[in-house]
């Protein structure tokens, strides 16, 4: 059982199915790690303490990087098409396309799956959010969030997925949230001290860091962390 990769499995599985196991039930050392996959699914913000090998998903031996570009859009159209570039073949080549046209998106990867987070479509600023599986080569829709976002920071850290700032199309924003693709919610957090659009978003050391933007009235040189 300490093989097994419980902390990823969905937290209704774990309780309809690992829970109600017997053997898991009359085994104190198998009940342990029941409670540490549930408390990896009930403190998201403990997952960088929480983590371990069985919270890492596993990695297919021989499997190259490979670098995507998602979306993007010009004065003139707004595009849905991906490209993947495979560093071992050194070629760029198409994969499938998101569901939905996405200019100034955010994008980020959890695990195996590539995230598409708000942008813009051409006419409205979008709160919708889509996963990419490269085994399957197809796009998903994922829970929407709270708010519409364009031009925002998007980054993932210990396994969560997190939105900053954009643009709502009608003001600059300093809101964030956090998602959780194993729970499918989304949550509000800490608002950014200062508006921020055109914001990136970089992780180091366990600290989200929110770089730069444009506040509406002049570009920014400042810098925050949370």
């Amino acid at each position: 059982m300490k093989c097994v990769r419980l902390p990823l499995l969905s937290r209704d599985f774990l309780m309809s199915n690992v829970d109600t196991e017997l053997l898991v039930r009359h085994h104190s050392e198998c009940k342990d790690l029941l409670i540490e996959a549930l408390k990896y699914h009930l403190m998201p913000e403990q997952r960088g303490v929480l983590g371990n090998s069985r919270t890492r998903p596993r990695r297919c031996e021989g499997a190259s990087t490979v670098l995507f570009a998602v979306g993007g859009g010009s004065l003139f159209a707004i595009h849905g098409d991906c490209e993947a570039y495979d560093t071992r073949t050194d070629r760029w080549h198409m994969v499938a396309s998101m569901s939905t046209r996405r200019a100034r998106v955010g994008v980020a990867a959890i695990g195996n799956k590539l995230y598409a987070v708000g942008g813009y479509d051409g006419t409205s600023d979008l709160a919708t959010v889509e996963s990419y599986d490269p085994v399957t080569n197809c796009w998903q829709p994922e829970v929407s969030m709270g708010t519409r976002r364009s031009c925002l920071g998007v980054a993932a850290l210990h396994g969560l997925l997190y939105a900053a700032g954009g643009y709502d199309g009608a003001s600059c924003l300093n809101s964030a949230e956090r998602y959780d693709p194993l729970t499918g919610t989304w949550t509000s957090i800490a608002a950014m001290s200062t508006r921020r659009r055109y914001v990136r978003v970089a992780t180091l050391e366990g600290n989200l860091y929110a770089v730069g933007g444009y506040d509406s009235s002049s570009h920014l040189a400042t810098v925050e962390k949370s």
